[in-house]
């Protein structure tokens, strides 16, 4: 007899708990927006490779884009380097490379162009690299989130022949 009235006193009491941890857990009508992560900005870098004495455009050369971290402890200094995008440039020598980093107030991306396929690409080229420099006033406005906004430079490079 008492298992009779046990049982389907059992699923009411499992309903009720399991119910209860559910409504009091989850906000059904308006659920909080909840982020994990860190802050993030895209960094864009484009340019354009050519020719110092005629002009003309380098297609296919190498475009890498670097940044450097020191990190000191005690009495010993590292020095940690990232190797963030490599690509080509296209037929009219142009790029174009967007990276996204943790947001700081200056950040300094090392862009290096190579000419890789000797002298397919119109000539032998040496290469060449240059500092891109971000504020953090560089940065467009995010979107009040995570996300800090996108900052864009030009980086031009005139290659002479080797």
């Amino acid at each position: 007899m008492k298992k009779l009235i046990l049982k389907p006193y059992d699923k009411i009491i499992i309903t009720i708990l399991g119910l209860i941890g559910f409504l009091t857990g989850c906000n059904l009508i308006n659920p909080p927006l909840v982020e994990y992560g860190t802050p993030t900005a895209d960094y864009e870098i484009k340019g354009t490779v050519t020719d110092s004495i005629t002009s003309d455009p380098i297609p296919k050369t190498r475009v890498t884009i670097t940044r450097s971290q020191t990190y000191t402890s005690n009495d010993s200094t590292a020095t940690h380097i990232d190797t963030l995008a490599i690509k080509e440039t296209d037929s009219a020598g142009k790029y174009d490379i967007t990276v996204q980093q943790f947001p700081l107030e200056d950040i300094t991306f090392e862009v290096k162009i190579e000419d890789v396929d000797g002298s397919a690409n119109g000539g032998d080229f040496n290469s060449q690299k240059k500092d891109v420099v971000f504020k953090f006033s560089d940065l467009s406005k995010g979107n009040n989130s995570w996300y800090m906004g996108k900052g864009v430079k030009t980086q031009d490079f005139k290659l002479k022949k080797k």
